[in-house]
């Protein structure tokens, strides 16, 4: 899955640079804490989960309250990285601007930034101690095993105020680098953010304080318009859909009904069992990764395809097919085929540009063959079946493969100085390769089979996945326990980042039901009669254009609440709109200026410009709008696999 442009200004201290002083030591130890508590709510997750499928299965019996358990834990994997992940500058913010201006200008505006947020998580804070008192006052217990919800909301509001600490501490760090400029335009703008974030909130708590009048629909607008401002200065994009729901429900309703739905839509978001699906299929990518499986798959598809025009390119490709098929996002799939196929393709000798935006492009297979946080994001969010949507990217994945093959191989075949042929491998060398990827065919079984049967939801795919991908790799002895630490680390910190984003995406989707814009929306679409496929059409030229500003998971948040309904007017399938966003939107991770796939491939090798590598992924853009077209012509290429469910 995309996790947005997160590069670290030079100019403010790394983690690793801070002062080691007190309040450095004692957030820090309390973050491993916290991270430690998160670690065990993880493991304990997925043993109830894989408990549940066991005994459901064979003894016909379940585990009592497990999906009570389940949510109780996911307050604390989601929200107990917080903070380590706020330290290390990791939550998902828009940094394109930023990078354009001079260091007077940058540095103020990401301390403008730090301090929104910072204000955003302690209202939250503040709204969920609210919300843990109510809790406590009625004794609230949960229904079958009459666990008192309250402890558990405080635990969420404690780890709100360590990621706000978190921030506290950045901003600091910052406020220092921007006072050692010595420059006063740069204190000038730090004024300019203090007074900004003075009127935000005064709106937020005043709402009647707005000096003139304004109709509902221009308070609705004006709410959406300064999140994408806040957005593209650079606030972390949690922090700008959390402040625009503030606001605007604020102006359309009152405060008091604006607060209190930041509060209970945190706890309802992150008690959420169904998000477990989230953390357990990024575990299990994971640990394949970490246990070497990636390297096995590009074995085999090299003996297969690597005497092919391009063989090295395509066998990557095919390889990030295969790993898709048990990893859920892009990265996973950049850094673990970069890895492996980068410095085999340098030594034979193939065009760098055509090696790195190959890469690149194949990993966005990641988010159409399940298991996809696209899907499940989208699918959150419009609450159309995750199975059915899961189904409904595999021959799309499988077909974006085939294409990419072909245009690789089209393209050094016309062009041989891009890339030499390689050795033809003999058939023993295929099958003894071969035999290195039954861990993923296996997995593939697992998580795929299970819930196209019927037998398991998503959730318990997850679950089901990671315990397969644990037994394979500790069989194999390919496991270390500092590598099992790291993915349980990692797939904490993944969480944290995303779940933030969808906690206050859904306080951000109230405000826009509240607001009434996608009537509004609707209804001049209307206006403007067109037909369906002038409104696809309209949409993937929106697409694009938003590509080239902002990734995948904030474009799918923000637009998903706004043209969804638009979609299901005009007729469309509501599965098949969910397979053409995500596509759309994937696009976006190698498109300039913002491509995070581009800058994470850059990061892997250092004789190759991000400039070069964008230059590369032009030719490939043939591919993604060559597959668009099908599954628009063609709508039973997403559809037939979800049909026979």
């Amino acid at each position: 899955m995309s996790t947005g442009l997160n590069r670290i200004d030079a100019a403010v201290p790394a983690e690793g640079d801070r002062p080691a002083g007190a309040p450095w030591r004692g957030i820090a130890w309390t973050n491993r804490a916290a991270q430690v508590l998160g670690g065990g709510a993880l493991v304990l997750m997925m043993g109830v989960t894989v408990a549940d499928v066991v005994l459901r299965n064979l003894f016909s019996v379940v585990v009592p309250g497990s999906m009570e358990i389940n949510g109780l834990l996911m307050i604390l994997v989601a929200l107990s990285t917080l903070g380590a992940v706020e330290l290390a500058r990791g939550h998902i913010r828009v940094d394109m601007l930023l990078q354009l201006m001079p260091a007077q200008a940058r540095l103020p505006t990401m301390a403008g930034g730090l301090l929104l947020t910072l204000g955003t998580i302690v209202v939250t804070a503040s709204e969920i101690l609210k919300e843990a008192s109510l809790l406590m006052e009625d004794s609230v217990v949960t229904g079958v095993l009459k666990v008192p919800e309250w402890p558990f909301a405080v635990v969420a509001a404690v780890f709100m105020l360590l990621f706000a600490v978190a921030l506290l501490l950045n901003l600091s760090a910052t406020l220092k680098t921007v006072v050692a400029l010595r420059d006063p335009r740069a204190l000038a703008i730090c004024l300019a953010w203090l007074l900004a974030a003075a009127v935000i909130f005064c709106l937020v708590l005043f709402p009647q304080a707005l000096p003139f009048e304004m109709s509902r629909a221009s308070r609705g607008l004006v709410s959406i318009a300064l999140c994408f401002v806040l957005i593209f200065l650079g606030v972390h994009v949690a922090a700008a859909m959390a402040l625009t729901a503030l606001i605007g429900i604020s102006l359309l309703i009152g405060a008091k009904a604006s607060l209190t739905s930041i509060g209970t839509t945190a706890l309802d978001v992150v008690s959420d069992q169904t998000w477990s699906v989230i953390p357990l299929f990024t575990w299990m990518g994971l640990i394949v990764v970490a246990s070497g499986f990636a390297e096995d798959l590009y074995r085999a598809a090299h003996r297969w395809i690597g005497h092919l025009p391009g063989g090295l390119a395509s066998a990557s490709t095919v390889s990030c097919a295969g790993l898709s098929s048990i990893v859920g996002d892009t990265l996973s799939g950049v850094y673990a085929m970069g890895s492996i196929a980068l410095p085999q393709m340098k030594s034979y000798g193939y065009d760098m540009k055509l090696a790195t935006a190959s890469i690149a492009c194949a990993a966005t297979i990641g988010v159409m063959i399940p298991p996809s946080l696209a899907f499940i994001v989208y699918g959150m969010i419009t609450e159309v079946s995750i199975g059915k949507l899961f189904m409904a990217g595999v021959l799309p994945g499988i077909l974006f493969a085939v294409i990419l093959v072909l245009l690789i191989t089209v393209r050094t075949w016309i062009n041989p100085s891009l890339a030499p042929r390689g050795e033809t491998s003999s058939w023993r060398e295929r099958m003894q390769a071969s035999s290195g990827v039954w861990p993923v065919l296996v997995l593939m079984l697992l998580v795929l089979g299970g819930i196209y049967t019927g037998i398991v939801t998503p959730n318990e795919a997850g679950g089901i996945g990671v315990a397969g991908a644990l037994l394979i790799s500790t069989l194999t002895r390919r496991l270390t326990w500092h590598a099992f630490w790291r993915s349980i680390e990692q797939t904490l910190r993944l969480t944290a980042g995303i779940l933030l984003i969808f906690l206050f995406a859904t306080a951000f989707s109230r405000f826009i039901a509240i607001s009434g814009l996608t009537q509004q929306i609707a209804g001049l679409v209307a206006d403007l009669e067109l037909g369906p496929y002038q409104l696809i059409g309209a949409l993937l030229v929106f697409y694009v254009v938003i590509g080239m500003f902002m990734n995948a998971l904030p474009a799918l948040v923000l637009t998903v609440p706004l043209f969804y309904p638009l979609a299901m007017n005009a007729g469309f399938d509501p599965v098949w709109f969910g397979v053409f966003v995500v596509i759309m939107v994937e696009l976006g991770v190698v498109t300039p200026p913002i491509g995070v796939n581009v800058f994470a491939i850059a990061s892997m090798t250092k004789d190759v410009s991000m400039y070069e590598i964008f230059r590369g992924v032009f030719p490939f853009w043939i591919a993604y709008f060559a597959l668009v077209l099908l599954i628009i012509a063609v709508p039973q290429i997403a559809l037939f696999l979800p049909s026979l469910m």
